[in-house]
């Protein structure tokens, strides 16, 4: 009995610990905590410069209940200068907190095989010299084992990017079988300004890439902001299985959110305006493009796309609202990864698209834009409860119709030179939906939403 009352007495005083803080005046000061890193203390940056003229490397394995961390003494007034970034290599429950980057180079802080790592609440402005991810969440290299999982990236502000990259990367190991870095949350942070448009290589979030294809990763978008992601035709490029885009907004954003490979994602409940913006774009051949905003266009197996609000967009085609192209491979032929798969048992449900220039293309078979034509349609993609209004164009365009397909009790309401569709479609009604401006946004009347425009105010360093 003595013995059990000392173990659980011991247990208290370690539970009641406070962590140790450890407080920083200069960049001597702050590279000496973080070469000896350790479980439950904290580091405090006072306020100033602090410049790190290479990369620092942290390995700490931490826990949840004593994290290592390094934050401001005051939010937004410890600013990392120089030639450097931030390697967590192995690190596990290591917070980054209320720092500005403003360091030169490509990169701020890379996880290599991290665990429940959080960073909050900083502010990243690089001064880049050459391509790089500001944020990169992956493996270890030469290390097939060991995966990044559970970190979470929030409340931070990303802004003024031009070099090629993006702002957060998320990738993986590389084995036999690529696997993904898994359940990672990106979420309430504010990106806005990264361009002009490129050819490639600089969506604001790049999740996976073609080799990771087949590897689910759970995570988890939402609750963002982003404004002015011009970057590349992808602002947002989705290249893994299970992936959950929810709760964003997109405010003139030149391009689209793009599930391009993997399957199983779901793409919910976002709003995303256009406000008419177009731009322009002269590609390595000469060829001049006119830019619009756009939405969300796949390819893929098992894709949901649900609740969305779509107003103001001037994307067709590949940039069309909701845009489900065909297909130049199925799954089973042994073809490379890099392909877009044919689009297969897809789920279009509740989605609003109001007064944009397209409404929902299904079947664009690329055109021959760099030699391509994709002959491979939609296949058992079922189309229901969405509604679509609007002046322009053919609300429902079948650039190829769909197989196997179903449209389920859609409504659709062409004015001025608008046209419903370009045959008539069974499961799609022309009437009136009676929408009425709602906290920003044009919703039946009487029916409750969770829809919501964010602003500055819900997102960044300084949110709730």
């Amino acid at each position: 009995m003595r013995t059990s009352a000392l173990v659980l007495l011991s247990f208290l005083i370690v539970a009641a610990t406070p962590a140790e803080e450890r407080r920083c005046r200069t960049t001597a000061e702050l590279l000496r905590e973080l070469a000896s890193a350790t479980p439950g203390v904290t580091v405090v940056l006072d306020d100033g410069e602090y410049p790190l003229e290479s990369p620092v490397t942290v390995s700490v394995q931490a826990t949840a209940s004593r994290p290592f961390v390094i934050t401001a003494r005051n939010r937004g007034k410890a600013v990392i200068t120089g030639n450097t970034r931030l390697l967590l290599r192995r690190a596990s429950h290591v917070v980054i907190d209320g720092l500005v980057f403003r360091n030169r180079g490509s990169a701020a802080v890379r996880l290599e095989g991290c665990t429940g790592v959080r960073i909050t609440r900083n502010r990243f402005a690089l001064k880049e010299e050459g391509r790089g991810s500001w944020v990169m969440v992956t493996g270890v290299p030469g290390d097939s084992v060991t995966l990044s999982r559970g970190n979470r990236i929030d409340r931070n502000l990303f802004e003024g990017k031009k070099e090629l990259g993006n702002f957060i990367t998320v990738e993986g190991t590389k084995r036999f079988a690529p696997a993904v870095s898994q359940y990672d949350t990106i979420e309430f942070n504010h990106f806005r300004d990264i361009g002009p448009r490129a050819e490639n290589v600089l969506e604001a979030i790049r999740i996976g890439s073609s080799e990771y294809t087949l590897s689910k990763g759970y995570t988890l978008l939402r609750n963002n902001l982003f404004e002015r992601c011009d970057g590349d035709p992808e602002y947002i490029s989705i290249k893994q299985s299970a992936c959950t885009v929810r709760a964003n907004t997109f405010r003139e954003c030149l391009g689209s959110l793009s599930l391009r490979h993997g399957n199983g994602s779901v793409v919910e409940e976002n709003v995303v305006l256009g406000n008419g913006r177009t731009g322009t774009f002269l590609d390595s051949t000469g060829k001049r493009w006119t830019l619009g905003t756009g939405g969300v266009r796949f390819c893929g197996d098992s894709m949901i796309v649900r609740g969305n609000y779509f107003e103001g967009l001037t994307g067709t085609e590949w940039d069309a609202t909701i845009a489900a192209t065909n297909g130049d491979a199925d799954y089973g032929e042994g073809m490379p990864l890099t392909k877009h798969f044919r689009i297969t048992n897809t789920l279009l449900e509740g989605n609003i698209l109001v007064n944009n220039r397209g409404g929902l293309e299904i079947g664009f078979d690329g055109a021959g834009f760099q030699g391509n034509w994709w002959h491979r349609p939609p296949v058992n993609l079922t189309v229901q409860n969405n509604i679509i209004a609007g002046t322009t164009d053919t609300l429902v365009k079948l650039f190829t119709p769909p197989e196997r397909s179903r449209f389920i009790a859609n409504i659709v309401h062409p004015a001025g030179s608008a046209a419903a569709s370009a045959v008539p479609l069974e499961g799609v009604t022309v009437k009136d939906p009676r929408l009425v401006r709602v906290n920003g946004l044009l919703l039946p009347e009487g029916v409750k939403s969770p829809l919501k425009i964010l602003t500055a105010a819900d997102v960044g360093p300084d949110a709730p």
